[in-house]
C-alpha cells in the first residue's frame, strides 16, 4: 500500500479565518497504476474549513474494455499522530468508477468542519485492468470559518 500525494499536498495552505467561502483545488498525474489499498492524498484541506461539497474530475486511467479501476473517497489527517480518525468513504462510497471513464463525481454530504488539517483521500479497491497515465483533480468548497 502506497500514499500518493498531489502537487500542494504537502504545502500548508493559506486560511482566512472570517467566514468567506473558498475554494481549494490541486491535482495529481497517475504515471503508473495505483495498486489496490493504495491511498491518493489529493487536496490538502486546511484547519476551519467547514467542508460544504466535494468534486473529483478524473481522466481516463483504465483502457481496458473491461475496466475494474474503482476508488472510495474520504478524508484522514495530515498528521499521522493525530486522533483523528479518518474516513475513507466519508465522501463517496467504494465502487465509484470515474477513473474508468474519465468522468466527474460530486459528493453531497452535510457540512463537516476540521479542526485540523486533513487530505481528501481516494482509496483504490481495485487496480486498472489495462492502465493508461492520466489524471485527477480535486475541488473541495466551502467556508472558511477558522479553528477553535
Amino acid at each position: 500500500m502506497a500514499s500518493l500525494f498531489s502537487k500542494k499536498a504537502k504545502a500548508p495552505a493559506f486560511m482566512p479565518v472570517d467566514g468567506r467561502g473558498i475554494f481549494l483545488q490541486d491535482s495529481i498525474a497517475l504515471a503508473a497504476n495505483p495498486g489496490v489499498g493504495d491511498v491518493i492524498n489529493l487536496v490538502r484541506i486546511p484547519a476551519g474549513t467547514e467542508v460544504h461539497h466535494v468534486t473529483i474530475q478524473a481522466d481516463k486511467v483504465d483502457t481496458n474494455g473491461a475496466p475494474a479501476i474503482v476508488f472510495r473517497a474520504g478524508y484522514a489527517p495530515c498528521d499521522s499522530t493525530s486522533s483523528l480518525a479518518p474516513n475513507s468513504t466519508f465522501f463517496a462510497p467504494a465502487g465509484q468508477t470515474a477513473l474508468q471513464s474519465g468522468s466527474r463525481i460530486s459528493c453531497a454530504f452535510k457540512p463537516l468542519k476540521f479542526e485540523e488539517d486533513v487530505y481528501l483521500t481516494l482509496t483504490v479497491n481495485t487496480a486498472a485492468a489495462t492502465f493508461a497515465a492520466g489524471e485527477v483533480y480535486g475541488l473541495v468548497s466551502g467556508s472558511a470559518i477558522g479553528p477553535k
